[in-house]
């Protein structure tokens, strides 16, 4: 089926116009959609990575509370001396026995976290009679936990969740209330050992706090010890430590769904660790939401532009149709009739300029004869430059050809001196005048200047001593032609002849990271700014140097000129890496 062409251009601009609107908007819709998903991503992560933080801090000044109630406790005088004297067999009288426990009881009531405080001697026997009989006993006594505190050495130690004051077989996550804090009692003289305290906390009390921070942000929080045991959990998600299936550093599998692992060890006691889990199912949900609302945006957007353009576009075409049918005329030997502008836009000056060309027609065809005469004399103007331009050419190869015949006569009478003065300036010269090449290496570079230098030793004496600091694996490396000699030369007429003595240059060039550091650096007198415009043996000044860097290669490889008067200066600038 052939497609009927499009003949009426304010159709083609709206469907042209529209196709290029459309896939420009699909453009940046797609990719506002994408950066705008990475960056909720991003700000997601941000927000559940600082409330890990939040819940963490919080934890810690929680974990710090209870080390500072267990230390008043380890500290009261009448818990000291009671302790003391149980540990040393000596007789406690019963007014002594009444305060003991009245402070063990005040401990309980005034600290937010503790419930119980527990003494036991140094053979593990209960001091309080109440937690002496059952079922309390058998919590204490058949405790793992406290037979392995008492073994390991450690001073103090939080337990995993347990059910004291209850005794419960085969207890599950909800029946597990408490937490046990196991601390040493110590002689304050000599440090030894008079008893343990076993201090129990209600674990809502420890971590209650901390629910507002998770809800909102984390779809589950687990707190788990350095086996990755259970202390407490937020959410719904039931936890088991066999459950969590790494996919990445970042990313866990659990029952085959993708949840963004957020993970925090708590400073203040570093066996725990916070777990804080984001479902990726429900993010990318929030997100889809956004896409389908800013594709939405777009394609509205696109059916505005589609009806503007349709109006926009016979608004440019119906003056484009009236010049189309005056040039039609024009183009078949009649002149057009004057156009009338109806509208105060460019289209405005578009029928102007017309009509100012159809008048401007009739006066060029007048002239045409005219011009034709003044374009042969601008024929004969261009040949004869063109031959000035040959003769330019010529004569820098007569100039190397006579000196050629000069250091052949040098040779032939043993001339060396002068046959060394020939050779440089030869390869001097020609280096300057090439035009095949606009960059060179920086051996050759260095030839250059150092021929220039052979030449100026026969005029100045030993005034002036070269020193070349540059790496092998530099020498091969590409610079604009003719940048060092007129440096060099700078330095000499304005550094070191000055002077009236003997002097140095140095040229240091460097590897860095990303280019090559170059300094040429004399001891003489120093230079003025207005030195910097004097041009050298081939016109070129420092200015014009650094004019060329910037053209090359941009503003901030611009030459920097540093000089201080009877010191020296120095001249720097840098050169990207070129092969």
């Amino acid at each position: 089926m052939k497609i009927k062409k499009i003949t009426k251009i304010s159709n083609r601009i709206t469907i042209y116009f529209s196709i290029i609107i459309f896939g420009l908007t699909l453009a940046v819709t797609a990719s506002i959609s994408y950066i705008f998903s990475k960056e909720i991503t991003k700000q997601y992560n941000n927000v559940a990575a600082e409330k890990i933080n939040v819940i963490s801090k919080i934890l810690n000044e929680n974990l710090d509370s209870i080390r500072h109630d267990a230390y008043m406790v380890e500290n009261d005088k009448n818990i000291y001396d009671y302790m003391y004297k149980v540990n040393k067999n000596d007789f406690v009288g019963s007014e002594a026995n009444t305060e003991f426990f009245n402070s063990l009881s005040e401990y309980s009531k005034w600290s937010n976290y503790i419930s119980s405080v527990i003494p036991l001697t140094t053979d593990k026997k209960i001091m309080d009679p109440l937690y002496s009989q059952d079922p309390y006993s058998e919590l204490i006594y058949g405790n793992k936990e406290l037979d392995n505190f008492i073994e390991s050495g450690y001073s103090s130690k939080f337990s995993a969740p347990n059910t004291f004051p209850f005794n419960y077989e085969n207890p599950d996550y909800e029946k597990k209330t408490n937490i046990t804090y196991f601390s040493r009692y110590l002689d304050k003289e000599n440090y030894s050992l008079l008893g343990y305290l076993m201090i129990n906390i209600k674990k809502k009390n420890l971590f209650t706090n901390i629910d507002d921070y998770c809800n909102g942000v984390f779809d589950s929080t687990f707190i788990v010890d350095q086996n990755g045991n259970l202390i407490y959990k937020i959410g719904n998600l039931d936890y088991n430590k066999a459950m969590l299936e790494k996919v990445n550093n970042d990313t866990l599998k659990i029952k085959n769904e993708k949840y963004m692992e957020f993970n925090n060890v708590i400073e203040a006691y570093p066996e725990w660790r916070v777990i804080g889990l984001i479902s990726l199912d429900s993010l990318n949900k929030n997100l889809n939401a956004i896409k389908v609302l800013i594709y939405c945006i777009g394609i509205f957007s696109i059916a505005v532009v589609i009806f503007i353009s349709h109006i926009t576009s016979r608004k440019i075409t119906d003056p484009i149709y009236d010049i189309t049918k005056a040039m039609n005329k024009f183009e078949n030997g009649e002149w057009p009739d004057k156009l009338e502008a109806k509208t105060e836009d460019e289209l405005k000056y578009l029928i102007i300029s017309f009509n100012n060309m159809i008048h401007n027609m009739k006066n060029l065809v007048e002239q045409i004869y005219k011009e034709e005469e003044e374009n042969k004399k601008l024929e004969v103007e261009s040949m004869k430059t063109q031959l000035d331009l040959l003769q330019s050419q010529i004569n820098p190869h007569f100039i190397h050809n006579t000196l050629n015949t000069i250091n052949y006569l040098a040779i032939k009478n043993n001339q060396g001196e002068i046959r060394e003065i020939i050779q440089s300036f030869n390869s001097l010269l020609r280096q300057s005048i090439s035009t095949n090449k606009k960059l060179i290496t920086l051996k050759e570079e260095l030839t250059c200047t150092q021929n220039y230098l052979k030449i100026q030793k026969y005029r100045y004496g030993d005034i002036v001593k070269l020193v070349c600091n540059i790496p092998e694996e530099l020498c091969d490396y590409l610079v604009p032609k003719l940048i060092l000699q007129p440096l060099v030369e700078n330095s000499l007429y304005h550094g070191i002849v000055p002077k009236g003595y003997a002097g140095t240059i140095r040229i240091d060039i460097l590897p860095q990271k990303d280019f090559i550091s170059i300094r040429i650096i004399d001891d003489g007198v120093g230079i003025s700014n207005k030195k910097t415009e004097h041009k050298g043996f081939n016109g070129i000044s420092l200015d014009n140097i650094s004019e060329r860097l910037i053209l090359y290669f941009g503003s901030e490889y611009a030459l920097k000129v540093y000089s201080k008067i009877g010191i020296g200066t120095c001249i720097e600038f840098n050169i990207p890496y070129i092969d």
